[in-house]
């Protein structure tokens, strides 16, 4: 029985509010198609003139469709469910077939929307905070047309493959691996092995993500900064290769490499964070922020000094996510957790410390990993993994310094080693004095 009260009144309130919002994007967007003009394809209906296009469905009817599915609800319950639904189906039909019987390319996005307006007034009865969330989401559907019309055409078959193979790691694969550990230190179990895969598959896939949607830049910050999520290495064996087929590019390339480096140290330290908790993240975030704060000094002290020159070209990333690099890094991290574990049974801290160096030639992220799993799993000293961390990242400096000079050249290398080496310097002055 339907009562007059104050939260009746609000609910029915908030059911004409979700379809005022609905409806009222929906005018919005026919407002604009016709700003663009008669000619444009989705203003003009098959047999209309141009001047009569108009949206059927808008802010008045939206709001009268959810109103009415709340109104059935609290009039008749949810028996009424079922009817409401054999209407929805015959308003989909009828939608589908004023579709195929046009000419004009029109879609059903609106028809469709107006279907779930009287089922969100169902739904508010029940959960009204769910009621509202599945609102937002629907208007930021309609919303997103423009975007999406955008982005389309820039959209390529592998960036589709990467991303159902990505869903299927996180939303198929990790829940079937099991959890019991493997080796006699209790560090390595498919489970985790499994999640650390996916999760520097997902950063790796961010960094591609937004160097696709972004579109291409070649200035050097940019280059630096997004090509640093995917790999701070890969930029600056590109911009090496460059800097020695062009000297014009030697400033703007190390900008690039020293802020792809700093994106690495943030990296570092939110995977340190996420993995081994606040233990280890409370005493490598200030060695993390010295090491970053003087790549970001650099790069600008360059940036305003320095001939820079637009980069000539961006670092070529490729998809990062595929089977065979997934395996092989898991197969590589295996092997990472298993030496570090080991190296400290057998040898103590310091056998800790010289897998860390030895890996850290390859990969920061491998070691930052199976010290921090380390740190929260079996009780590793949060001092003992920041050394180690630092330590691997020092090896992994050099390798870049290597990397610089051999591409680059002698005058690029030079420099770039003693930016990246102040930065590491710095890094370790402030983990020893917190020590």
């Amino acid at each position: 029985m339907l009562s007059l009260d104050l939260s009746t009144l609000k609910e029915a309130a908030m059911a004409v509010a979700l379809g005022l919002m609905m409806g009222l994007e929906r005018e919005r967007s026919g407002f604009e198609r016709r700003q663009e003009g008669p000619d444009h394809p989705f203003n003009r209906r098959a047999g209309d003139p141009a001047e009569e296009t108009h949206g059927s469905l808008g802010a008045r009817t939206f709001s009268l469709l959810t109103l009415l599915g709340w109104i059935s609800v609290k009039v008749g319950g949810e028996s009424l469910a079922m009817p409401i639904a054999v209407m929805a189906f015959a308003a989909l039909m009828i939608g589908l077939f004023y579709f195929e019987t046009s000419s004009s390319d029109r879609g059903l996005t609106t028809e469709i929307a107006a279907l779930s307006a009287p089922l969100l007034g169902m739904l508010l009865t029940r959960d009204a905070l769910l009621a509202v969330a599945v609102a937002v989401i629907v208007t930021l559907l309609l919303l997103s047309k423009p975007w999406i019309r955008a982005w389309i055409p820039r959209l390529h078959r592998e960036d589709l493959t990467a991303s159902i193979q990505l869903l299927i790691v996180f939303a198929i694969l990790l829940p079937m691996l099991p959890e019991r550990t493997l080796d006699p230190w209790g560090v390595l179990s498919p489970r985790k092995v499994g999640w650390m895969v996916a999760l520097i598959a997902a950063v790796d896939f961010l960094g591609y993500a937004l160097n696709r949607l972004l579109g291409a830049r070649r200035g050097a910050l940019m280059t630096g900064l997004v090509g640093g999520l995917v790999s701070s290495t890969v930029v600056t064996v590109s911009m090496s290769r460059q800097a020695r087929e062009d000297p014009s590019l030697r400033d703007p390339g190390q900008v690039a490499v020293l802020l792809a480096c700093s994106v690495m140290g943030l990296r570092v330290a939110i995977l340190a964070g996420v993995v081994g908790g606040p233990t280890l993240v409370r005493p490598l975030l200030l060695p993390m922020a010295a090491m970053v704060l003087v790549l970001l000094g650099a790069s600008g002290w360059i940036y305003r000094t320095g001939a820079m020159k637009p980069a000539g070209e961006e670092v070529a990333v490729r998809n990062p996510f595929h089977l065979k690099r997934a395996t092989a890094w898991g197969l590589a991290l295996a092997g990472v957790l298993l030496a570090s574990a080991a190296a400290r049974a057998w040898f103590g801290d310091r056998g800790l410390l010289m897998a860390a160096g030895l890996s850290g030639l390859a990969d920061v992220d491998a070691i930052t990993l199976a010290v921090s799993s380390q740190v929260r799993g079996v009780g590793l000293p949060a001092s003992t993994a920041v050394l180690a961390i630092i330590l691997a990242i020092g090896t992994n400096t050099l390798a870049k310094a290597g990397f610089a000079w051999i591409s680059g050249g002698r005058a690029f290398g030079l420099r770039l080693a003693a930016l990246l080496g102040g930065s590491l310097a710095a890094a370790l002055l402030v983990a020893w004095i917190q020590a």
